[in-house]
């Protein structure tokens, strides 16, 4: 009988101390979302900085926790981060938050505060300027020709398809095609959705529950054929470099790449979110004599940094550091934020039409076989370039480029999935901006 009692007790124990999120134990988070819940719904929630990064950054923590854990939701639908974003979207289309506490945490996250921005901003510097020189500089030129292939056949199939359905070919290319190939959320659909209604008459609410649903039902579709892909390298090895996407002596220089390692000290971060904060202001001056969207020009001018090697190395990996402190603490806020204040839900339903799911499956089929394809005249192994060059640039980002090569067994390929997600999310703002500018009236 003591011992029953003593493996209850050490079962109790266990669920009491199990982490939570920020690596906060159940018996501490417990109580911080008591405190939390508690001033939100008396509206004692402090009006400045203070009581909206509580709410999102206790309640944010645990909905990604539930949702990493659900099944099927965890692996198809996005985990936590979805579930975060759809939470938030609940919120706001039945009121659930009192007025005055809703206030306090949207202007926090969005007007005057902003954190959206601010998030968008430390993750374009960080995850540009982090990556590997030898990747931009030896491996992309090789690389660069399966990512337009993709890109190229994605444009082509998904117009001709919606022009042929009567969905539209130019409003495919705006509402299903660029935010599938954008590279996820935080750095494509979010800063996309900005660019967009920016130009147009359109409210960033409204253009976001559009390109939404695009992102996850793309993210879900790459999924499945990157496992179906692993199955026909198997049948017909030929097709596979069995994880290779080239022989590696045409992109490795010689002695291999060197890794540069920062030691992550209290002024690590803070150097690194002045470099992005600084990049972005840098784009707002541009924007006053360019006619491009700000995050446009931030992208244009981390990307010339880089590839010029003008920052030393401990200020670019500062950056990187600083982009996963947010991506860390701050991605799970940053989509509850968007959830509340420019997720709508009416028009996410109506969005949500069997042509729309037709057109985001030829979109990421033609991205995969197009990179195949050229891939292949290029001297790259097709599946693999498929793989990267194609499913990587149509999932959602680093999360996206886990599942889709998990599931094809090929997680050696993540170096040039992240190409295909940093510098091809990058490259897609830059062509949202530019397909905006010529197709508005589309949209």
């Amino acid at each position: 009988m003591e011992n029953n009692k003593q493996k209850v007790e050490t079962k109790d124990e266990n669920l009491w101390n199990q982490t939570i999120s920020y690596g906060i134990p159940l018996k501490v988070y417990l109580p911080l979302i008591i405190v939390v819940l508690l001033a939100t719904f008396t509206e004692m929630l402090p009006d400045n900085m203070v009581g909206g990064t509580a709410f999102l950054l206790v309640i944010a923590g645990f909905l990604v926790f539930i949702g990493d854990r659900i099944p099927i939701w965890k692996d198809w639908l996005g985990g936590g981060l979805i579930l975060c974003l759809v939470v938030g979207g609940v919120m706001d289309f039945f009121e659930i938050i009192p007025e005055a506490s809703y206030e306090t945490i949207s202007g926090f996250y969005h007007a005057p505060t902003n954190m959206l921005v601010w998030c968008i901003a430390a993750l374009i510097a960080g995850s540009i300027l982090s990556m590997p020189r030898e990747y931009l500089v030896k491996a992309l030129p090789l690389y660069v020709p399966a990512l337009a292939g993709g890109l190229i056949f994605a444009y082509v199939i998904t117009f001709i398809g919606g022009t042929l359905i009567g969905y539209g070919g130019f409003r495919a290319i705006l509402t299903v095609v660029n935010p599938i190939q954008g590279g996820g959320l935080g750095a494509g659909a979010i800063p996309m959705s900005e660019i967009y209604a920016g130009a147009t008459d359109m409210g960033f609410d409204q253009i976001f529950s559009m390109l939404i649903p695009a992102v996850v039902i793309g993210n879900i579709i790459a999924i499945v054929i990157g496992a179906v892909l692993n199955r026909l390298g198997q049948t017909y090895p030929n097709l596979s470099g069995d994880g290779l996407l080239m022989p590696k002596e045409r992109w490795t220089p010689e002695g291999g790449i060197e890794e540069i390692k920062v030691k992550l000290t209290d002024k690590t971060i803070v150097q690194g979110w002045t470099i992005a904060v600084v990049l972005l202001v840098a784009g707002f001056l541009l924007e006053a004599l360019i006619p491009i969207h700000y995050f446009a020009l931030m992208i244009i001018l981390t990307a010339a940094i880089k590839f010029a090697n003008i920052l030393p190395d401990e200020a670019e990996q500062s950056a990187g550091h600083f982009y996963q402190f947010i991506a860390t603490g701050f991605y799970g806020p940053l989509l509850l934020g968007v959830g509340m204040v420019h997720f709508e839900l009416d028009t996410l339903v109506e969005t949500l039409t069997l042509q729309y799911l037709f057109l985001a499956l030829l979109t990421v089929g033609g991205a995969g076989l197009g990179a195949a394809l050229i891939g292949k005249l290029f001297k790259l192994y097709p599946i693999e370039s498929a793989l990267t060059g194609g499913l990587c640039m149509a999932n959602m980002g680093g999360s996206g480029d886990i599942a889709v090569l998990a599931g094809a067994k090929r997680m050696e390929l993540m170096p040039f999935a992240q190409i295909a997600s940093r510098i091809g999310g990058a490259i897609m703002l830059l062509l949202g901006q530019l397909s905006i500018s010529l197709l508005a009236q589309f949209l």
